[in-house]
């Protein structure tokens, strides 16, 4: 194993201790620094994420985030992960969609702590914008995918990255989409932000002789969903905004017999608001379920310097005669440990609001829903005061 080692470490796939202390092992050459090695060698995990903290493992295999990036995308195009100039690229020889968004999102941060923060952001929905791809039903709905209020490009990049190394790759998949626009209201803001960065990746990109180094990628200037054309984006993405900037995106600011959304002729919507207010939450909710009768399909959560953020996936409804039953935001996380952590503060911070005054109706809504749930005990103890105050006021 040569020093330019990478180790996969995305979704819980990381090296185990023992592989990595037999790795240090035959690295040391003497006791002591056997000691300092092992002694400051340690995972910290964060959800499905894990990072590797060791300033003495750092000194003696310090990999450089744009030969990561390039050796990420040479393993990804290759059919057998094969191993690139004797080099262990990922600890089981293979790079799928999300390794290449993340080496494309490393060289783009500013420094590591912004790469982690960001990439346990975006992760998650990520994942959810591959999610149709798993489906047979879906995979050749979805084409092209647009990025709208893409700011330094991040998303629309990696999203981009995914789509090269799928054309590059000798009989590739045909559902995989294949093109990515990027937009955004601000010329100045896409020249200093997204256009920037796409220099940053195509530099990076032409000193790989087996990826094509055309990125399959345009950014546009526009207000909303209005850069782009109808039937060219099959899929919306909207991240780092407020609900209401959201909506007005998506269903428009006007009373126009046909909203935006429509227009585009999209199929998917994906969005991951600023503020996961349950309140916010439910009004960005109620106008892609209730006004414009989309289907509520997966939902991811993250926690991420101290806030939450939720990451939802709509898919369009045709046929009106089968619209499905509302889905209260949270709909796909009953289980998960992070929305519990989620649901478990924001009814103590409910509970504060509450004693001030009455609650807004869509805060209400989502803690009558919560008192619903017939085997979430725990929630309904800790919302007694709310459903105590309804029991006596009826």
């Amino acid at each position: 194993m040569s020093s330019g080692a990478v180790f996969r470490l995305h979704g819980g796939l990381a090296p185990t201790t023992h592989h990595l202390m037999s790795y240090v092992s035959s690295r040391v050459t003497s006791p002591a620094q056997s000691h300092v090695l092992h002694r400051h060698l340690a995972f910290q995990w964060s959800g499905h994420q894990s990072r590797l903290h060791s300033t003495a493992y750092d000194k003696v295999n310090k990999v450089n985030r744009y030969d990561r990036f390039r050796a990420c995308l040479r393993v990804a195009v290759s059919d057998n992960g094969q191993r690139i100039h004797n080099t262990l690229v990922f600890s089981n020889d293979y790079a799928d969609p999300m390794d290449v968004a993340k080496c494309t999102m490393e060289i783009l941060s500013s420094n590591r702590r912004s790469f982690n923060r960001t990439w346990e952001r975006m992760n998650p929905l990520i994942q959810l914008i591959l999610l149709p791809y798993k489906s047979s039903t879906t995979k050749n709905r979805m084409k092209s995918v647009a990025d709208v209020g893409c700011d330094h490009g991040m998303l629309a990049l990696s999203l981009a990255c995914i789509a090269l190394v799928n054309q590059s790759r000798d009989g590739s998949d045909e559902y995989l989409f294949s093109r990515v626009y990027g937009t955004d209201l601000s010329s100045q803001a896409l020249e200093n932000g997204g256009i920037a960065s796409l220099k940053r990746v195509n530099d990076a990109l032409s000193k790989i002789d087996t990826v094509s180094t055309e990125l399959p990628i345009q950014f546009r200037i526009g207000d909303g969903l209005s850069a782009l054309q109808p039937g060219e984006a099959d899929a919306v993405v909207i991240a780092g905004m407020g609900v209401h900037t959201m909506l007005d995106i998506i269903v428009g600011k006007s009373e126009a017999k046909t909203t935006p959304i429509e227009t585009l002729e999209s199929e998917y919507i994906f969005v991951q608001p600023t503020n996961s207010r349950p309140q916010h939450l439910i009004i960005l909710y109620d106008g892609l379920q209730k006004d414009l009768g989309w289907e509520l399909c997966d939902e991811k959560v993250a926690f991420v310097g101290g806030r939450w953020y939720i990451s939802s996936f709509f898919r369009r409804n045709d046929d009106d005669s089968n619209i499905g039953p509302y889905r209260f935001p949270g709909h796909y996380l009953l289980g998960n440990e992070i929305f519990d952590k989620y649901v478990r503060h924001h009814l103590e911070w409910l509970k504060q609001v509450f004693q001030k005054g009455p609650l807004a109706e869509e805060d209400a809504r989502w803690m009558k829903h919560l008192l619903s749930q017939t085997d979430k005990n725990e929630w309904k103890m800790l919302a007694t005061w709310y459903n105590d105050s309804h029991t006596a006021a009826d």
